[in-house]
């Protein structure tokens, strides 16, 4: 718990000066709210009695009637306004500082739960699925945390200061009748403690069937043309109607816990209200207590009602935020397959790639993706990974782009090891197209430019010539502004390879990582496509994952791959007399490309 707490107090360091508000003004609006009662003795002594006397250090409220001659009274009434008056502002600010800091600790939160998932590796996206991470970056947030961060807190805070300073002065009234009225408070702790773990098992519950019903929602929607291709729909409905049913079970469990133990919190202090009712009101009849002491009795009992049933809804908020901050420290605790290694600085140069004897796997498996290759690509060269599928060739595009790194031996960029490098340094001389075209929703411009504000116009036809997105552009209406849709919806598997390969080329890579992107590719389209490229490439390194015949032909070096090893490498014409596994795989993909041209 004390590391939750640490948490929660790290995101108050930006706001120093709404912090010493809410320290000071809490407890100073609770003693303002907490004279109340008196001056309502005082008034109900003057008109009971003909006479009646404020505390000493009271008698200050007293000068504006005094200065306006007003009679005792009306001189009261007064008091009784201005008191109110600056209450009213005191509490406005008071509420105005906590909805001020509630929005900036939501935006806070979601930033660096934001923030700590973009840095992870591939094996964190693999163990959070995506309905997960939105229900922790939303709900958790949005509902269970942010107003409690906050206001739930401070409202906790006045609530213990007006119980103190309610009993001290309920005390100096009358000690008797304060015993009776707080007689029923140890009944709150012994509830607390017999409840808490209970709410705790209930909420975290609840937050993992509500991120099973996105996940459920996300997996649906991502995939529904294969869903309403192959008739599921009636299976996806029924999957979605058993994850809601379990998020409505256990949400009814938590809401009937929260219930129960707040109507306990609510009406156990109103004990205390019968308690002065019956006692006071004896005590009253008999002159023990004047009818001014019994009204500021009743009124302190009814001003801790309040109090009370905050303290309980803090400690049963406090439960569920505790399990909310939980789940946000899971994504920020998890470790990242590559760190940061610094900021950036300045423009990497280099002259060679090389590994040196590299292997990967996931801490958790047993299977070597990658295992003990070793190559060297020098400047402008042109490296083609083959092998059949799940051979270790789309991990060594992963190792180059640092989404990992080895887990032996090491990659040096001009022997300089690469993990050495600022990564950020390191990716900007990078440009790295996925197996799979990843589109955002927006223009074509949008995501050929992905951020690169500055781009002018001339560079941006340039890219768009280069990766053959002439005809796509001249036949939309809208050109570049085309709308593409949601993941690209609006445009085909090949447009979306060009897409990606524009964005690539926009930044001028020096090191250039095409992951199997020209496979949607026409053979024409794709030669045209090389073709355009050689004339920027004479500087750039390239690395490609291809069974493309074409392309093979233009590599300056091919390495073969085999259960995560390099079992031949060499030239298109050196592996054709020296590899009976190219040849075949050579002939296999010429076969294709040329039923495919028929």
């Amino acid at each position: 718990m004390f590391k939750k707490i640490k948490w929660l107090a790290g995101f108050y360091r930006p706001f120093p000066g709404a912090l010493v508000i809410l320290l000071l003004l809490t407890p100073i609006h609770a003693a303002v709210f907490m004279v109340q009662p008196i001056i309502l003795k005082y008034i109900f002594d003057l008109v009971e009695e003909g006479q009646a006397t404020l505390p000493s250090h009271l008698q200050f409220l007293l000068a504006a009637s005094r200065y306006l001659e007003l009679g005792e009274i009306a001189g009261a009434a007064l008091m009784w306004f201005i008191f109110g008056a600056v209450l009213l502002v005191l509490y406005i600010f008071l509420q105005g500082t906590r909805a001020w800091m509630n929005i900036r600790l939501e935006w806070a939160f979601r930033q660096q739960a934001f923030n700590a998932a973009t840095g992870k590796g591939p094996d964190f996206f693999n163990k959070f699925r995506t309905g997960d991470l939105l229900t922790r970056m939303t709900d958790d947030v949005a509902e269970k945390l942010s107003w409690f961060a906050c206001s739930g807190i401070w409202r906790f805070f006045e609530a213990l200061c007006l119980v103190a300073f309610g009993l001290v002065m309920m005390v100096s009234l009358n000690p008797k009748l304060t015993l009776y009225t707080a007689a029923p408070l140890p009944l709150l702790v012994i509830i607390f403690m017999k409840t808490a773990s209970l709410l705790q098992t209930r909420f975290d519950r609840l937050q993992k069937k509500i991120s099973a019903l996105n996940n459920v929602i996300e997996s649906c929607f991502s995939g529904i043309r294969v869903v309403k291709a192959y008739n599921r729909q009636r299976m996806w409905r029924g999957k979605f109607a058993d994850s809601i049913g379990e998020r409505r079970n256990a949400e009814i469990d938590a809401v009937k816990s929260w219930a129960m133990i707040e109507s306990l919190y609510w009406y156990v202090p109103q004990l205390g209200i019968i308690a002065v009712l019956l006692a006071g009101g004896y005590m009253a009849i008999y002159g023990d207590v004047t009818i001014g002491d019994f009204v500021a009795f009743e009124s302190y009992v009814f001003f801790l009602v309040f109090p009370m049933f905050d303290i309980g809804h803090f400690l049963v908020k406090g439960r569920q935020s505790a399990v909310s901050i939980g789940r946000l420290m899971e994504i920020e605790k998890y470790p990242p397959m590559v760190p940061e290694n610094g900021k950036k600085n300045g423009k990497v140069e280099f002259a060679a790639i090389n590994f040196n004897r590299v292997s990967f796997k996931f801490d958790d498996g047993d299977r070597e993706l990658v295992n003990g290759i070793e190559f060297r690509a020098g400047k402008g060269e042109t490296i083609a990974l083959v092998g059949k599928v799940g051979s270790g060739k789309s991990w060594v595009i992963n190792l180059l782009t640092r989404l990992a790194d080895p887990t032996d031996g090491d990659i040096r960029l001009d022997n300089r090891p690469l993990i050495e490098i600022p990564l950020e340094s390191y990716r900007a001389i990078m440009g790295y197209v996925p197996q799979e075209p990843i589109l955002f929703s927006g223009t074509i411009e949008e995501n050929i430019r992905f951020g690169n504000g500055d781009l002018d116009a001339d560079r941006l036809n340039q890219v768009i010539k280069l990766a053959q997105l002439d005809s796509l552009i001249e036949n939309s209406a809208d050109g570049v502004k085309t709308k593409i849709g949601v993941r690209g919806l609006n445009v085909s598997g090949g447009e979306k390879q060009r897409i990606s390969i524009a964005r690539a080329l926009v930044r001028d890579p020096r090191i250039l990582l095409l992951d199997d992107c020209t496979s949607a590719l026409d053979a024409d389209t794709e030669e045209r496509l090389w073709d355009s490229l050689e004339k920027v490439m004479p500087e750039m390194t390239c690395f490609i994952v291809t069974h493309r015949p074409k392309t093979l032909r233009r590599a300056s070096q091919i390495l073969l791959f085999d259960e995560g090893r390099i079992i031949a490498r060499g030239t298109h014409d050196d592996l054709l007399t020296s590899s009976e596994v190219y040849c075949e795989l050579y002939s296999r993909s010429e076969l294709k490309e040329q039923v495919g041209a028929e």
